[in-house]
């Protein structure tokens, strides 16, 4: 039997607790028998002690699991059905996905024979502890949305990640300044003085500079796609007015390299 969907006010609390509207208290409902017991109004105390409680009839049921051939999926199996099943409808970038492995191949070490259920909110907590605040908060994020569709299958009472806490990141990089921009363009070769005043008069990414193409220079217009933006918003479709400054640098991009990109250059192989 399919147990009845959790209503708004119990669905950001562990499976067994329950908010009483009336009362304004918390209140656990025993899985294995159905009775109930008050938790009082401390919420962050009530959710403490469901996760527990949880955790050890989770367990319970582990060993009945053993005997009756019927255990726990592992962590590592359910990491290879999330990347089948999970991440390929989603048409991630090449970059993300290459990230995500990096991160896949942390948590299997890490988890190494451990089930789903298995992985508490220390052993996640000490992992992102050992890792650099950005790191930290990738493989958190990622893992968050794991244990959700873990959690969503029934394979573990609650989602350990989203207990932890995302760490501070302090910025290392700093804006270039006018003057030191400047310097840098005198000493690069043409095509990257080239991508250089492009990022500066149309504000574009990287990526997007690098995908600049002559047929789109267009009608008087430039036309540009967001790679980073294409899949989620018709936002991405952007057109620059070309002004005689932006058409000075388009000019100087044509040279007697054969190619459909503003910014190019000759290969290796060729010089």
């Amino acid at each position: 039997m399919v147990p009845r969907p959790r209503n708004k006010a119990n669905k950001s609390l562990p499976q067994n607790l329950y908010f009483d509207s009336r009362r304004s208290t918390y209140r656990y409902r025993r899985p294995t028998d159905g009775k109930w017991f008050p938790f009082g109004n401390d919420r962050i105390k009530a959710i403490d002690a469901a996760k527990q409680l949880n955790l050890e009839f989770m367990r319970g049921a582990d060993l009945i699991g053993a005997v009756m051939g019927n255990s726990s999926e592992s962590f590592a199996g359910f990491l290879n059905t999330y990347e089948r099943d999970v991440l390929p409808p989603r048409e991630l970038a090449k970059g993300t996905l290459g990230l995500y492995a990096v991160h896949f191949r942390r948590f299997r070490k890490q988890f190494e024979g451990k089930t789903v259920d298995q992985i508490t909110i220390r052993m996640v907590a000490e992992m992102l502890d050992a890792l650099t605040p950005r790191t930290a908060n990738q493989c958190r994020a990622l893992l968050i949305d794991i244990f959700n569709h873990a959690a969503s299958k029934g394979l573990c009472p609650d989602n350990p990640a989203a207990s932890t806490i995302n760490r501070i990141e302090k910025k290392q990089r700093k804006r270039h300044t006018v003057e030191g921009l400047k310097a840098i363009r005198e000493k690069s070769p043409a095509w990257l003085q080239n991508a250089i005043d492009l990022a500066l008069i149309t504000a574009q990414r990287r990526t997007d500079i690098l995908d600049m193409r002559f047929d789109g220079s267009r009608e008087g217009y430039l036309y540009v796609v967001q790679k980073k933006t294409a899949k989620v918003s018709d936002a991405a479709w952007i057109r620059f007015l070309i002004t005689p400054e932006l058409q000075a640098v388009i000019s100087r991009c044509r040279d007697d390299v054969v190619s459909p990109y503003l910014v190019h250059q000759k290969p290796e192989r060729w010089k």
